[in-house]
């Protein structure tokens, strides 16, 4: 089977324990297939500035399906190619759940990461995930005071939410008003950490665009996940991987089941498949 492009998941799947880098393996094996014409195209939850250090520094990694479809892009010429996102008021109706609590919240919209400022100003107070220190530190996050004024009086629309670190008496109460929106595709139960996206939003339908505007049919694609958000694209891809870390179902849905995502099994998927 020719292979014209690889569909890449993150987190859980090519990235190393520490969710910022790929191992040495598995970048390797990605640029070995850069070499050969193939297209890497990141198909992640991550927002567009947020993607892993490696492949921000990588020139022919062009197009990214971000926040699980929410938004594809083209890196070279800014153009948006597709994208689904909540209005602006969606936006802030959602917002007015939960913010202005002191609850650490990463909003993302047009590819990057909103926060309150009061959160920004005080983050060593807050339950910084540890694989998004180094995003910290570089000071890409946008501060505002308040999201749903923000949202409105700029027109933007929100791609996706993380909250973490929700405080206990809170947390059942945030989660139903989410929920009850009716607006959401919510990918956790009620607790300290929830994410969650458009409820139209589609990962398989957003890559489909863009495969569209590669001229390169799914059945020249591989795509390889972990979780439940990778499902679509590995069932559409003329090649799914699932990494042996992933939940039988995922693996169920695949084509071919490689190693974990921390012994290399990008890398050893892509030596079977993309020699």
């Amino acid at each position: 089977m020719n292979i014209r492009a690889i569909l890449l998941d993150f987190d859980g799947t090519s990235l190393q324990k520490d969710q910022v880098y790929l191992s040495i393996r598995n970048m390797k094996a990605l640029r070995r297939a850069m070499d050969k014409g193939v297209e890497v195209i990141p198909c992640t939850g991550r927002v567009q500035n947020m993607q892993p250090p490696q492949i921000e520094a990588e020139p022919r990694i062009r197009y990214l399906v971000t926040s699980s479809g929410s938004r594809v892009v083209d890196r070279v010429t800014g153009e948006v190619i597709y994208e689904d996102v909540w209005t602006p008021e969606e936006s802030a109706l959602l917002c007015r759940i939960f913010e202005g609590q002191q609850i650490y919240s990463e909003i993302a919209a047009v590819g990057k990461i909103f926060m309150e400022q009061e959160i920004i100003d005080h983050l060593e107070n807050y339950p910084v995930p540890p694989h998004h220190v180094w995003f910290m530190e570089l000071g890409r996050q946008i501060g505002v005071d308040k999201f749903s004024d923000y949202f409105i009086s700029h027109g933007i629309g929100m791609e996706k939410v993380n909250i973490y670190g929700i405080p206990v008496n809170k947390q059942i109460s945030i989660h139903k008003q989410i929920l009850e929106s009716d607006l959401v595709h919510m990918t956790d139960p009620a607790g300290a950490n929830i994410q969650f996206f458009p409820k139209t939003q589609d990962r398989e339908k957003a890559t489909d665009v863009l495969l569209k505007k590669l001229g390169i049919p799914y059945a020249e694609t591989l795509c390889i996940g972990d979780s439940g958000l990778d499902v679509p694209t590995i069932k559409a891809a003329g090649i799914g991987v699932a990494v042996g870390n992933a939940p039988d179902w995922v693996k169920a849905a695949a084509d071919y089941v490689t190693d974990d995502f921390d012994k290399d099994g990008l890398a050893k998927a892509l030596d079977k498949f993309i020699p």
